[in-house]
C-alpha cells in the first residue's frame, strides 16, 4: 500500500521549496499558528478551575535564534476534581475528541489534544471548549471572549 502518489508529489513540492531557501519561513508560519491556538487554549483554561493546562515557559529557540512563546503540537488537559475520575470521558460527552492520558502512561485524569488540524476543526475545538467551560458559570450568566 504506502503513500500515495499525490501525496508524495506534494511533500516533494513543500521540500523544494523549503530547500530554496533557509527554511525559515515554513517554519515560522506553522510556529505563529500553533502559537496562536495555544494563546486561545491558555485563555480558556485560564476561566475554569475544573481543568487545567500543561504549563509551558517561553524558551530560546536555537533555529530562529530567539526567545519564542510556547507553540506546541500536543496539549495536555487534566481533570482536577475528585469525582472526574476519566477525564477523556468527560471531553468526549462534550463531543471534544482527545486521547486518554493512560495512553501515555499518564494516568485517566489527563487527556492530550492535538493542535495539528485544519483551522475549521480547531474553531469546532474552542467552540465546544467555551460551551464546557462556561457550563461552570452558567448561574453567573458570565460571557468569556476570546
Amino acid at each position: 500500500m504506502g503513500t500515495s502518489k499525490d501525496v508524495q508529489l506534494r511533500a516533494l513540492t513543500l521540500l523544494k521549496v523549503v530547500a530554496q531557501g533557509d527554511g525559515k519561513q515554513l517554519f515560522n508560519f506553522a510556529q505563529q499558528i500553533l502559537t496562536d491556538r495555544w494563546k486561545k487554549l491558555s485563555h480558556i483554561f485560564s476561566l475554569t478551575k475544573r481543568f487545567s493546562l500543561q504549563t509551558i515557559p517561553t524558551q530560546y529557540c536555537t533555529f530562529f535564534e530567539r526567545t519564542r512563546e510556547p507553540s506546541p503540537a500536543y496539549a495536555w488537559v487534566k481533570c482536577k476534581r475528585k469525582e472526574d475520575k476519566n477525564c477523556q470521558e468527560i471531553f468526549r460527552v462534550a463531543k471534544i475528541t482527545g486521547r486518554t492520558g493512560r495512553q501515555f502512561f499518564a494516568g485517566d485524569c489527563y487527556v492530550r489534544f492535538s493542535l495539528l488540524m485544519d483551522q475549521h476543526d480547531f474553531d469546532m475545538l474552542i467552540h465546544r471548549l467555551k460551551e464546557l467551560v462556561s457550563q461552570e458559570y452558567e448561574a453567573s450568566a458570565q460571557y468569556m471572549s476570546i
